[in-house]
C-alpha cells in the first residue's frame, strides 16, 4: 500500500495555495474542492494505516 508522505501531502498544499491568489471565482472553488480532497485522502489513509497496523497486532497475538 503506498501512502502519500506528509513532504508530498505538504508540497501540495503549497501548489494549491500558490495558485489560490490566480484564480477567480469558479477556479477558486475548484481549487478549494480539490484540497477538501487531498484533505480527505490524507486523512482516510491515516484511519487506513491504524486499520492496518491494528490488524497485524491482532495477527501477531493469535499466530502465537
Amino acid at each position: 500500500m503506498t501512502l502519500l508522505t506528509h513532504d508530498e501531502f505538504v508540497r501540495m498544499e503549497q501548489i494549491l495555495a500558490d495558485l489560490l491568489p490566480e484564480t477567480d471565482g469558479r477556479e477558486e472553488a475548484a481549487l478549494l474542492q480539490l484540497h477538501a480532497r487531498l484533505q480527505a485522502i490524507y486523512a482516510a489513509q491515516s484511519d487506513l494505516q491504524a486499520s492496518r497496523d491494528r490488524l497485524k497486532a491482532l495477527q501477531s497475538r493469535t499466530g502465537k
